[in-house]
C-alpha cells in the first residue's frame, strides 16, 4: 500500500508537473533512454509496480484470466479487476443524494448550563 500525505498542492503546479513528465517521455529518442530517465524519478520498486500495471492490458487482451495474470506477474486480482474496470469504465462522477423526504429541521439544543436550562419544565408554557 502506497502512503500518501493528504495536503494537497494546487492545480496550477500539477499541471506544470504532467506538463515535464510528458516533455520528459516526449523527449526520450530509446526505450533505453526513457528508461533512465524514469529511473532519475522513480524507485525500482516504483518502476516495477508500473510495468506490472502497464503489463496487465496487455495480459487481459491475450484472454489471461485474473488468477493466471496473478501468477504470471505477481499481482492480486484485486490489481488485476482495478486496472480493467479503469480502462472500461470513465471517470467517477458523484452521485446526487434524492431522498423521499424533504430536509429534516434541526431542533436546538436546550441549554445545558445556565439560566434556561430548567425551562423546559416550565408547565405554564
Amino acid at each position: 500500500m502506497v502512503n500518501i500525505s493528504k495536503t494537497q498542492f494546487p492545480k496550477e503546479l500539477r499541471k506544470k508537473v504532467w506538463r515535464r513528465f510528458y516533455e520528459l517521455v516526449k523527449r526520450s529518442p530509446s526505450e533505453e533512454t526513457l528508461v533512465k530517465n524514469l529511473a532519475v524519478l522513480f524507485t525500482s520498486s516504483e518502476i516495477t509496480m508500473l510495468e506490472k500495471r502497464l503489463a496487465i492490458p496487455l495480459l487481459l487482451a491475450k484472454g489471461l484470466s485474473y488468477r493466471e495474470i496473478g501468477r504470471a506477474i505477481d499481482v492480486s486480482p484485486v490489481t488485476v479487476s482495478f486496472i480493467k474496470h479503469r480502462l472500461t469504465k470513465g471517470p467517477r462522477v458523484p452521485r446526487e443524494r434524492h431522498s423521499l423526504y424533504p430536509p429534516r429541521e434541526r431542533k436546538r439544543a436546550g441549554s445545558s448550563m445556565g439560566r434556561d436550562r430548567w425551562r423546559w419544565l416550565d408547565i405554564e408554557r
